[in-house]
């Protein structure tokens, strides 16, 4: 996250205990957040001792060993660049451990405790041209060096992380591309627009507003995570509903290779050729690819005109159940459903309420109102009741089209609308829990989240099977407190949805509470794949899954991915091995 954004806790001369979240960049930021630290403690069945010690921010990266690049390599990296190159080349400590990691929770972890235990790379460069990428695989080849592409290291499979030193002992490289960040060209007519790799979705979004467009893909870490990022995990974003995913919007995708330039060529400038039957598709091959086939410079995508009408809302409904049969039903209205449709349980729900300030007199009586209708009918409980929060996006019609649609819906299912501001609310939740998993780890919690695509007929049988092994796995342990899981689904599909699990637990007097975690989401990968799910939605394989290959590839499609590899790279100038190439 941002450095001037996260949560912190203090205490009212009373003694009670308050969240804040520092800076302005959030909806939620500056405010007083009184019920996040008693629903934690209640949750969890632990108490927060604000005075207590905390995890350092980062830890000391002494330990770390030296980079192995020797001088006469780094001459020549710094050479390749030309002047300047100096600061485009980097051996220190810090560089090399934040490019050596991601964002999953043994990273954050082992960072924050300096229990740094795994490989991180020699070396950190910056090229800002496709030639100079070139060059530098021309180097890679001589002095048999491993390079392994970074962009914003928001990847939570591993795929970041060097190979172990008895897999690979060659020198580590890693390739950050985010100084390869320009539009290079947009099509207006056409709806298309070229650009580098290493563009932010942040900035990418923020210059295609500025023209009158938008790219659509808004994914979870999208203020941080690149565009090369999204095409080499098959990314997905939260308003796929409209857009699609991130090989829907992708129309042409350029990589610098073992062998020099992949890409398609064009007779005319500025144009791209769209759909065409011609042979093995190259996007095709590089989407997924998790950096293990060269490394992607630019990429051709489609853009729409900026929506006339951005809108949110959000439905509550009795409990789970209903909340499925309404986003069923929802599902069903193919190009009419909503851009961004997401169901919060119970669990999730109740959270992210226990994240909104104190309500003004006049917002509380409408709260009561509205939800006291509902309860006095006997439908709801606080227990039990959902939140389908729901963005809309389009020309003034489909919206009106659409909401309409919501309600009529919401209506069959027992719902009551609980407005924008809800709905707004939910939506922006997603960055909340991203500085959440921080700022538990601050107080001896532990958590991370989990994707998987499940079909509908197996839905309720994976979230219930999901749910009741982290509690086994916690019990078997004798772990501390209880632990807090909760879920919600972020994207429709006709044949079933993606479902987040976020998963925390108590570790204080936990011994090596970090490898403990792991196990534990071992398992629960393992459950969801037994009971019908898939092994990543979005998030990509990396090094972290890649040990469940042979439960979803036959042997034939491992064995014919392995030797597209070997053609591509014979000398393994990529060697992340990530996914299938472990």
């Amino acid at each position: 996250g941002f450095q001037d954004s996260g949560f912190v806790l203090n205490v009212n001369p009373d003694g009670s205990k308050y969240a804040m979240m520092k800076g302005t960049r959030y909806t939620i930021s500056g405010k007083p957040l009184p019920s996040l630290a008693n629903f934690v403690e209640k949750e969890l069945d632990l108490i927060i001792d604000p005075n207590g010690t905390t995890l350092p921010a980062s830890c000391n990266l002494k330990g770390i060993p030296e980079s192995r690049l020797n001088a006469e390599s780094f001459a020549e990296i710094v050479n390749l660049f030309g002047s300047g190159g100096e600061s485009r080349i980097s051996l220190k400590r810090v560089d090399r451990a934040r490019h050596g990691t991601g964002h999953a929770q043994e990273d954050i972890y082992n960072l924050r405790t300096g229990h740094i235990q795994f490989r991180l790379p020699d070396a950190v460069i910056w090229p800002q041209s496709e030639a100079e990428i070139a060059a530098l695989i021309s180097l890679a080849s001589q002095h048999d060096w491993c390079l392994i592409p970074f962009g914003g290291g928001t990847n939570v499979t591993h795929s970041t992380r060097c190979p172990t030193e008895a897999t690979d002992s060659r020198t580590m490289i890693s390739v950050d591309v985010k100084l390869m960040n320009r539009v290079l060209w947009v099509n207006e007519e056409d709806g298309l627009a070229f650009v580098e790799a290493g563009i932010t979705g942040a900035d990418l979004i923020d210059h295609m507003e500025t023209l009158g467009f938008t790219i659509g893909h808004e994914p979870d870490s999208y203020e941080f995570s690149t565009l090369g990022g999204w095409i080499a995990t098959k990314a997905s974003g939260m308003k796929q509903n409209k857009y699609g995913n991130i090989e829907d919007i992708v129309r042409e995708v350029n990589v610098v290779g073992a062998k020099g330039l992949m890409a398609h060529k064009h007779k005319v400038r500025n144009s791209s050729v769209g759909r065409s039957s011609t042979g093995i598709d190259l996007k095709t091959l590089m989407l997924g690819s998790e950096g293990c086939f060269g490394i992607i410079v630019s990429a051709v995508l489609k853009i729409w005109p900026l929506p006339e009408s951005r809108s949110h809302e959000s439905v509550l409904l009795p409990n789970f159940q209903v909340g499925l049969k309404y986003m069923k039903d929802l599902s069903k209205l193919r190009a009419m459903k909503p851009a961004s449709v997401r169901l919060l349980d119970n669990e999730q729900f109740r959270l992210g309420q226990a994240l909104k300030e104190v309500p003004s007199k006049f917002e509380s009586l409408r709260n009561f109102v509205s939800k006291n209708i509902g309860y006095y009918m006997g439908n709801f409980s606080d227990m039990s009741v959902v939140c389908a929060t729901i963005t809309f996006e389009g020309t003034f019609n489909e919206v009106k089209i659409q909401k309409e649609y919501v309600r009529e819906l919401a209506s069959v299912h027992g719902g009551i609308l609980a407005g924008s501001k809800v709905g707004k609310a939910g939506y922006d939740l997603t960055f909340a829990i991203a500085y959440l998993r921080d700022f538990a780890l601050n107080y001896n919690i532990l958590g991370e989240s989990f994707e998987t695509f499940v079909p509908w007929s197996k839905l309720e049988r994976v979230i219930e099977a999901t749910k009741r092994k982290v509690f086994s796995e916690h019990k078997s342990l004798a772990l501390p407190g209880i632990p807090f899981v909760c879920c919600r689904i972020t994207q429709l599909y006709d044949d079933g949805v993606c479902i987040y699990f976020y998963f925390c637990m108590n570790i204080r007097g936990v011994k090596e509470p970090s490898n403990i975690f792991s196990a534990i989401e071992r398992s629960i990968r393992q459950e969801i794949l037994d009971n019908g799910g898939s092994l990543s939605h979005h998030h990509g394989l990396g090094k972290l899954r890649s040990s469940f290959v042979q439960q979803i590839h036959s042997q034939g499609q491992i064995d014919s991915c392995v030797a597209i590899k070997k053609a591509l790279d014979p000398v393994n100038i990529f060697g992340a091995r990530n996914g299938v190439f472990q």
